[in-house]
């Protein structure tokens, strides 16, 4: 099932939608007999059993057009779409996770993942603009995200699969120069060594840098989620292409390291990390304010974001 959250296009006030067959969205709460206002709140309530997901698949298989029509199924140009999840407890963004980036890198004994926190004014949906100040490169970053449907701590491996609720394409925009040229401190010891030190509060996490969406597919239609093709366009010219399968670290390993410190909590999303630019662009070189238009990120089975691209 493909669900989303949407408003009316010109009425604020945020709606939980699945997708019917025809390609219109209907609101669940048209079919529940509890309304539901986000999508944390709606995936808390099927994890709790007050709504159960196997019979809202039912009634949805068996809806005539007319049926849905009846009960406010609209076409998908008269809704607004939002990121699947716009209020996330915690947002988690993995680092270095392509086999070639970790290939290169230098890395302590017995080395984990790497991650980062971003903040959920971050979070953008479909269609919307990103917005991008004049502080140097920022480029795309396609990437696959999961949402988690049931909480935990201590996860195994072997029961992360229980704890998905489903996946989504997120672009984690990256501030490159920024990065690069000011958000960094160097540290010299009393023996003369220097480190160097970055964070990532202000490059990845501008306002709208993490467009999302445009649907929440649920992880049974994703039998192997690292199987999947990555791709981002500028423009219509492809910048970015890979898969999921190159990925170091899997998700249920990254389940278990996360929960390990950090209580997983309904709503949270992990997103798994990106794929390589295409040659001849890099992934600085893709520098969306400096080219303009339109950045698309796709992912096989999941869906197509696109995003206008604004100048502020």
């Amino acid at each position: 099932m493909r669900f989303c959250q949407f408003d009316l296009n010109g009425k604020p006030g945020s709606r939980v939608g699945i997708q019917l067959a025809s390609g219109r969205i209907l609101d669940i709460s048209a079919l529940l007999s509890v309304p539901v206002d986000s999508m944390v709140t709606f995936m808390r309530d099927v994890d709790e059993g007050t709504i159960d997901l196997i019979q809202l698949r039912a009634r949805v298989s068996t809806l005539s057009d007319a049926e849905a029509l009846e009960l406010g199924a609209l076409q998908l140009d008269e809704v607004h779409l939002r990121a699947p999840v716009t209020e996330p407890p915690k947002f988690f963004a993995i680092a270095i996770n392509g086999r070639a980036n970790w290939a290169r890198s230098i890395k302590p004994e017995n080395p984990k993942p790497q991650y980062f926190i971003k903040l959920r004014t971050c979070i953008t949906g479909p269609n919307d603009p990103v917005e991008i100040p004049d502080i140097g490169s920022v480029g795309p970053e396609v990437e696959l995200a999961l949402i988690i449907g049931r909480p935990g701590k201590h996860i195994k491996a072997t029961d992360a699969h229980r704890h998905i609720f489903g996946y989504t394409v997120h672009n984690d925009l990256t501030a490159h120069d920024l990065r690069a040229r000011s958000e960094w401190i160097k540290l010299r010891r009393k023996d003369g060594s220097e480190e160097r030190l970055t964070y990532p509060g202000r490059w990845k996490n501008f306002d709208t840098f993490s467009p999302m969406g445009p649907f929440l597919v649920t992880s049974d239609e994703v039998p192997e989620p690292h199987g999947l093709k990555l791709t981002a366009h500028l423009n219509g010219e492809l910048v970015q292409s890979g898969d999921s399968s190159d990925a170091v670290y899997r998700i249920p390993e990254l389940i278990e390291y996360l929960s390990a410190a950090h209580t997983l909590e309904v709503g949270d999303i992990i997103s798994i990390g990106t794929v390589p630019a295409v040659e001849p662009w890099t992934m600085a070189g893709i520098d969306l304010r400096r080219y303009g238009g339109v950045i698309e990120s796709s992912i096989d089975g999941i869906g197509d974001l696109r995003n206008p691209i604004r100048a502020v």
